[in-house]
Order: C-alpha cells, then structure tokens, then sequence
C-alpha cells in the first residue's frame, strides 16, 4: 500500500481533515499533517506523557514485520503540534499506520 493509501484510510477511520504528507532526503524522510478534531486533541493529551514509549513500542512492532527497517531510524520519530489543532509526524512509512492507530484508538 502507498503512502497516499495509507492516508487516505487513516483520514477516513479518524475523520481527520486536510491531511497531507512529503516526502524529503531527512531521516527519517516522511512528514505528515494531520488537522485534528477536538477528540483527536484529548486523546493525544491523554497519551502525551507516554510518547516515548509509544514510539519504542511501535518500532519495536515494525521491525518485527519488517527487517529492512532499523529501530534506530524508526526511533527517530518525532512528534510536533503546530498551531492549535494540527500535529506533525516525522517517521518512516513503514510506522506510520501503527503509530497512528496507537495514538487515537
């Protein structure tokens, strides 16, 4: 599945809007935007003190699944609001389904 794919079925389960992403020669190299809802903000501050191990968890899953993903890369995620109601994910493909689902389900 592409990235657009993906997306696209992580905007439809969650109802998010204006998501979009790009792609660059940084590590790891993809960026995605996402505008949040008011739900999607209180699930997020829910689990704002466990980010990092949100993030280990969730590479540690990818690599089991795929083993040209290194958990190094894959620990380089990075998680940023921007303004009130957007958040901002630096990861690699192959995490970001997972990593989405973890943090709104």
């Amino acid at each position: 599945m592409n990235i657009q794919q993906q997306i696209d079925e992580l905007s439809q389960k969650y109802s998010f809007e204006n998501a979009h992403f790009k792609i660059d020669g940084q590590t790891p190299g993809l960026e995605v935007s996402l505008q949040l809802l008011e739900e999607h903000i209180n699930l997020f501050l829910e689990k704002a003190g466990q980010l990092n191990s949100i993030v280990e968890s969730c590479a540690n899953m990818v690599t089991i699944f795929d083993s040209s993903a290194s958990k190094e890369e894959l620990m380089k995620t990075s998680l940023r609001c921007q303004g009130s109601d957007h958040l901002c994910i630096r990861t690699a493909p192959s995490m970001l389904k997972i990593l989405v689902e973890t943090l709104f389900d």
